[in-house]
């Protein structure tokens, strides 16, 4: 599964990311990192949701950003 990055989004964009509960990294789709913008971007939140699953995740909160700020969280796994 490849990294998808966005640093292309627009501010008004909506990305939908994985961040752990626990340490607040985000999910880049094969290890988590501190940066939102290495997160993966998933065009969905049923893939978010299928990731989960797939790659055996915990304590995880889908994120839904806009921009540069966090404007929804909600637990998913």
């Amino acid at each position: 599964m490849a990294v998808t990055t966005h640093p292309h989004l627009q501010p008004n964009q909506i990305s939908r990311l994985l961040r752990c509960q626990r340490t607040q990294r985000y999910f880049t789709g094969e290890a988590w990192s501190d940066a939102p913008d290495q997160a993966r971007n998933y065009p969905n939140e049923m893939d978010a949701v299928r990731s989960c699953v797939e790659n055996g995740l915990r304590d995880v909160e889908l994120v839904l950003r806009a921009g540069f700020a966090d404007i929804f969280c909600t637990p998913v796994r």
